[in-house]
């Protein structure tokens, strides 16, 4: 079964959207990182694809492939961040194994990626 996100490990504010990305920036080829600290405790997420991308099928689609990229790397993400993952042109047309390393390079880049074993929960 797949990993569900909690309440509390999602952004859904704009307010909360707004103040991080409004924090630090990361990009690569089709994907942009916002990251801040938060004072939570434990790490939240926000995805953010532009109805500029693609039809509503395939942004739906490209949020799963990024929530499944970052469910693969949960167990080494760094507690206390808040991140926002903003698809930009051209990923919606990747496969699954590139988007996986776009993620996973902007997560090493910013240094919230630990020193963990691959995958699973804390």
């Amino acid at each position: 079964m797949p990993y569900a996100y909690r309440k509390s490990e999602r952004i859904r504010k704009n307010t909360e959207f707004v103040a991080t990305m409004n924090g630090k920036r990361l990009s690569t080829d089709g994907l942009s990182l916002f990251y801040r600290k938060n004072e939570i405790g434990n790490f939240r997420v926000g995805i953010s694809v532009s109805k500029k991308l693609a039809n509503a099928v395939k942004r739906n689609r490209l949020r799963r492939q990024i929530r499944s990229c970052i469910t693969k790397a949960l167990g080494r993400i760094a507690a206390g961040y808040d991140l926002v993952f903003m698809a930009r042109q051209g990923l919606a047309d990747r496969e699954f194994d590139q988007i996986l390393k776009a993620v996973t390079q902007v997560l090493q880049r910013s240094a919230i990626i630990g020193s963990k074993a691959e995958g699973g929960q804390q």
